[in-house]
């Protein structure tokens, strides 16, 4: 994390005032166990906790103090004594099995399977034990996004030990949580885009040091910037480059980069036809190929984000588990070998593409669009770009309404095979992580094995799996993304992975205050 101090007054915040983030995206999921977006889960992550959390890319305690397992398929979590839920309910394996239970069911409803439970057992002594269908070396990243939430008494049985239909009845109802915050009503006469957390009566740990959060939500970059300059909001999240200029010259203001794991990518539609019966141009293998052989990564980066990026060439990282080192940096676009292979898809004449762009924090970025439209027009290729809501966009993917769209990708755990397994595998098919539709089973059957396999097998299972979709192309990795937040001088934010719970991670920064830097 680097951090640039501006000149000017500083307004030093203190414990107690409120905390108010200017937010890139919206919260749509009513039930945490839901949670799709990096809104929601900012949210949801104020009001409960996780049975461990992240410390880059690493898991460090939350809820579970230990954890073991022997072979990656049984696994033991033991329980904090102290962990208290918001009406001082103390949490127990009880609650454990009834989060996991919940959390599995809401998921396979959305056609999703991520975690493979198929045996929990609450224990003696705070202890709870998962058995999984296959061995999964990364559990505790995954469950890092569960949230837990206290058990109903009437939350009834079943074989993971809560009953589905009454699930399924309760979704989107007020759950209670042992994070730091609990939710509040909105006031009369705030905005219906504002959320408002109050501190928990009867927090455990990391407890609240704002009297009051509020999340307003402002995808629109330039309402975010209004927001810190008119001091309605304390930190704007998602800087765009092309404010930096202004942002820097602010007084009392301080630029703050977090960690990321964001990928932006360039997805796509396979299926063959369109609804209405239409013909899908982009289900062509060779038009894939076309757009990938026009791309300028460095180009992309420079024009839509003033360099404030990374060409992305694979979906890991330096230091990333999976990156391959070998893999070229540098791949020069070819336009002549592009229209070739647009001639002989039967679009010799040109083709006309809709682009799809999502509003969220990753996918809204209208100037990268507009740099790959003009790269695609000089090999026939006429781009449109249609920006829809995060809800209109996973709708659309749903019933296949799309012929390309940006999507974006953390690499939550730092596993490059992980992240395949979100865009490519077919747990996630037809859903917003896979839009494309795509299943190719020896694909599956390397993401499987990567699940149980130990870290020396990932770099071969990991250029197994990118030659196939090298040669597949259901997606094309354009950038890794960089994350500057803006913020009011008299604060301190202390991100140790990427998750934006501003409550948390924020500070008065007079807390830090003869620390040692």
């Amino acid at each position: 994390m680097s951090m640039l101090m501006l000149a000017g007054p500083v307004h030093t915040a203190r414990a107690g005032e409120q905390l108010v983030a200017a937010i890139s995206g919206q919260v749509t999921a009513d039930d945490p166990h839901e949670a799709r977006t990096g809104a929601d889960f900012q949210y949801y992550d104020h009001v409960f906790d996780t049975l461990v959390t992240r410390d880059g890319f690493d898991v460090a305690p939350r809820l579970a103090r230990s954890w073991t397992s022997q072979d990656h398929q049984v696994w033991s979590f033991q329980l904090d004594p102290a962990a208290r839920f918001a009406d001082n309910r103390p949490v127990t394996a009880r609650d454990i099995v009834y989060s996991l239970c919940r959390y599995q069911v809401l998921t396979r409803r959305m056609g999703r399977e991520m975690l493979g439970l198929v045996r929990l057992s609450a224990e003696a002594g705070g202890r709870v034990s998962l058995t999984l269908d296959a061995p999964y070396r990364l559990l505790p990243s995954a469950l890092s996004l569960v949230f837990i939430m206290a058990a109903p008494d009437d939350a009834g049985e079943g074989p993971l030990g809560c009953d589905p239909a009454k699930v399924q009845a309760g979704r989107g109802k007020a759950q209670l949580g042992s994070g730091p915050y609990i939710s509040a009503p909105t006031p009369q006469g705030a905005q219906p885009e504002q959320r408002v957390l109050l501190p928990s009566p009867h927090c455990w740990r990391d407890c609240a040091v704002w009297a009051r959060v509020v999340l307003w939500s402002a995808p629109d970059a330039r309402d975010r910037l209004r927001l810190l300059v008119t001091r309605q909001a304390d930190i704007m999240e998602d800087v765009i480059p092309v404010h930096l200029p202004y942002i820097t010259k602010m007084k009392g203001v301080t630029l703050t980069e977090l960690p990321t794991d964001r990928t932006l990518l360039l997805t796509f539609n396979l299926r063959p036809t369109l609804p209405g019966g239409k013909r899908n141009p982009v289900a062509d293998i060779r038009v894939r190929q076309a757009i990938a052989l026009a791309l300028d990564r460095h180009v992309l980066v420079e024009r839509g984000l003033e360099g404030f990026a990374g060409p992305a060439w694979q979906l890991a990282q330096p230091g990333m588990e999976g990156y391959l080192t070998d893999r070229p940096r540098t791949m020069q676009p070819d336009p002549e070998r592009a229209r070739a292979l647009l001639a002989e898809a039967g679009y010799g004449q040109g083709l006309d593409l809709p682009l799809l762009l999502p509003m969220t924090r990753i996918t809204d970025r209208p100037r990268v669009a507009d740099a790959l439209a003009s790269m695609l027009r000089a090999i026939g290729i006429t781009l449109t770009t249609t920006p829809v809501p995060a809800a209109e966009s996973r709708a659309r993917v749903a019933v296949g309404d799309f012929q390309v769209m940006f999507a974006g990708l953390g690499l939550t755990a730092g596993s490059a095979m992980e992240g395949y397994a979100a865009i490519a595998g077919a747990a996630e098919k037809d859903s917003i992580a896979n839009p494309s539709g795509y299943r190719n089973a020896i694909l599956d059957n390397l993401l499987h094995q990567a699940r149980g396999a130990e870290p020396t097998a990932i770099p071969g299972l990991t250029l197994q799996a990118t030659a196939i979709l090298d040669a597949d192309l259901p997606m094309i990795p354009l950038m890794h993304i960089r994350d500057l937040v803006a913020h009011r001088a008299g604060l301190s934010l202390h991100a140790r992975d990427t998750a934006r719970a501003f409550g948390r991670i924020a500070s008065p920064a007079v807390a830090d205050a003869g620390r040692d830097p």
